[in-house]
């Protein structure tokens, strides 16, 4: 629990506020995305989330990610003119069985949410002690909105 208490507070000092998002607040849309990569090993071991809109940019976040990872494969095409990509890794963790997903992304009259799962081990998994860096990038429609990342955790249930 003790991890949990510094990602909460991790979060406060980022100014990201860690709370539900109601889908069925009047205005707010379901925005499609395409998942282009998710998983545990990556060069971004500090928890962040991006909103990357041209291609340098993204090149830029893609090479300090794929750069711990064999073999390194080049960035996914992205048409930046239609499409804008969401990227968050969710920093080091001390062993396997963690997984960052995009849950949902709503869209209102003045910004996007990205809603955003993180899965962690309860204590009676059985997982890997090599420490990961779970992550999820996606692609979505092109937008100049704000973006705001919402995070939450569950417990995996692994077993009595």
């Amino acid at each position: 629990m003790k991890k949990m208490q510094g990602l909460w507070a991790t979060l406060a000092w980022l100014g990201i506020e860690a709370c539900s998002v109601n889908s069925g607040e009047s205005g707010m849309k379901t925005v499609e995305f395409k998942l282009l990569a998710q998983g545990t090993q990556s060069g971004i071991e500090s928890q962040r989330f991006e909103v990357i809109r041209d291609e340098v940019a993204f090149r830029s976040t893609w090479e300090a990610h794929a750069h711990a990872v064999t073999p390194t494969l080049g960035p996914p095409n992205v048409d930046f003119h239609t499409a804008m990509v969401i990227a968050a890794f969710a920093g080091t963790k001390s062993s396997g069985g963690y997984r960052l997903d995009i849950t949902k992304i709503s869209q209102d009259h003045d910004r996007l949410e990205v809603t955003l799962l993180l899965t962690q081990p309860d204590a009676d998994c059985f997982v890997s002690e090599a420490m990961t860096q779970p992550y999820v990038v996606a692609t979505t429609p092109r937008s100049s909105q704000s973006v705001h990342f919402t995070l939450s955790t569950k417990l995996a249930k692994c077993g009595q």
